[in-house]
């Protein structure tokens, strides 16, 4: 009976295979330009769609959204350097504006930081390459109070890209900390301060560890927090208030690797 309706035993009749056809190819090329339309073309759109990745209830959206940007053509270091940042600062605002959850928050934050994390070590293919330490070393210090630490996370990667060592301080009491400058031979402490309040707090921190330690190295604030660095330093007694990594490393006169393309942080 196939052979009579002519379809040959595919259920479908000769005469209504081209009219078909062309429904699927039509369906196909609608799909695929809604995809295009739906993709993010600026930098403000690209942010905000990762921003909603990180929070995904999937496990590897994030990941799928990073990759299709660097499809568009930003590199792996801008990615890093640039919009994880700018995504780090979206999901605050969302959290603000109460459109998201601060579980939502929280999860796209620990997101953003295993990327960090897991990115290759010097040695390693991976998407950034690594300097080589250059034998002076940054500690990055996240207060017990602070709730936010990928900014930390953010300005170590780029302490190291100028060729420092970095080690993390997080959630460290103020005499394990200074028990650690104590023993080791920081040129450079960092203190990460996200909101006003944290900014009050970093005094007492800066308070101790000059009183405390006998040789204490100069000690910067950084973190959304300074905007007005003069206040800043006033308020913490901190040497300085810097809104980049750059700044920081020129400040306390650190030797950095020459000749490298170095982005702020």
């Amino acid at each position: 009976m196939g052979e009579e309706n002519g379809n040959s035993g595919s259920g479908i009749s000769q005469k209504r295979e081209p009219a078909i056809r062309f429904l699927v190819e039509s369906a196909l090329r609608s799909v695929l330009s809604k995809s295009q339309s739906d993709k993010p073309r600026s930098r403000e759109e690209w942010v905000a769609y990762l921003a909603e990745a990180m929070i995904s209830e999937s496990e590897t959206s994030h990941h799928a959204a990073i990759s299709s940007l660097v499809a568009s053509g930003v590199s792996s270091e801008e990615v890093f350097q640039k919009y994880i940042p700018a995504v780090s600062r979206f999901l605050g605002e969302m959290w603000v504006g109460d459109k998201a959850s601060f579980v939502d928050v929280t999860v796209g934050a620990a997101r953003l930081q295993a990327l960090f994390r897991n990115k290759a070590q010097p040695g390693e293919a991976g998407w950034l390459t690594r300097s080589i330490p250059l034998g002076q070393s940054v500690l990055m210090i996240v207060p017990n109070f602070e709730n936010h630490s990928l900014g930390a996370f953010v300005a170590a990667d780029q302490f190291r890209r100028h060729g420092l060592w970095v080690h993390m301080a997080i959630g460290l009491e103020d005499e394990e900390i200074a028990a650690l400058i104590e023993t080791s031979g920081f040129s450079l402490l960092g203190i990460t301060a996200a909101t006003p309040k944290s900014v009050e707090k970093c005094r007492k921190i800066v308070e101790y560890l000059k009183t405390k330690v006998e040789h204490c190295p100069p000690i910067a604030i950084g973190g959304f927090a300074v905007e007005d660095a003069e206040a800043v330093e006033r308020v913490t007694g901190a040497d300085f208030a810097v809104k980049s990594v750059r700044e920081a490393v020129e400040r306390a006169e650190l030797s950095t690797v020459a000749g490298s393309a170095l982005l702020d942080a």
